[in-house]
This record gives C-alpha cells, structure tokens and sequence, in this order.
C-alpha cells in the first residue's frame, strides 16, 4: 500500500486494455493488478460483455463492488445464463480462490476490485 494519500474521481483517469478480454478496460487505483500484493482497481466491462467460466488461483479472493450497470454473475464451469444473478449498483461478489464462475453485463458496467495480486484468471 502507497503511504500517500489517494484521492480519484475518476473522471480523467486513463483506461488501460484489460490483458485477453477485448473491450474491457481496467484502471489500477492502488497497487497494480498484474504485480504480487495488495491493489485496488475499476474495471470497466462494455454492454454485451460476456466472460467465460474460469478460476483464480490463491491468494486471490475475487471480490467485486459494482459502481454502475449490473453485473450477471453465475457458478459453475459452464457458462448458462439461466444460472447468473443479477448484481446491482452497490452489490457485493465475493469468490474464493478455485471455484469456477463466469459473469456478463447486458449494459456498460463499473466494477470496484481489490484483492491480492496477481489477479490472473486460470481456464
């Protein structure tokens, strides 16, 4: 963690192309998603967004806040719709290292992470 103060609006920061997953961009607010150790990040997925089942390996506990649009977000090593819940603004994701999940936004959608890096999903 930085020992300065970090204050973001988030209205000039620069999106950055989030590695194998074309059209979502992340923005590191703290700490960097790729690097060993603390961060927080916003992830930015557009409308139409769909994320196939896959795992994170330990330390790290997927844990999402969404900021904006809604965040489907289901169990399972196969992707099916029918098995998502919807996440709302102000909504909570929190899953463990291993268990296999995947996610899709019908809208632009604004996640809040924070967790311990590397953040780098596994099929």
């Amino acid at each position: 963690m930085t020992d300065q103060p970090i204050i973001e609006t988030f209205e000039s920061v620069e999106w950055k192309d989030f590695p194998n997953a074309p059209g979502v961009q992340y923005v590191d607010v703290e700490g960097s998603i790729s690097s060993p150790g603390p961060f927080l990040a916003r992830v930015r997925f557009p409308g139409g967004t769909d994320t196939p089942p896959h795992r994170h390996e330990a330390p790290f506990i997927d844990r999402n806040t969404v900021i904006s649009g809604t965040l489907f977000v289901g169990i399972g090593e196969t992707f099916d719709k029918s098995k998502g819940i919807a996440v709302p603004p102000g909504g909570v994701v929190a899953i463990p290292p291993g268990v296999a999940h995947f996610a899709w936004s019908d809208e632009e959608t604004v996640v809040h992470v924070h967790g311990e890096g590397p953040w780098l999903p596994t099929a």
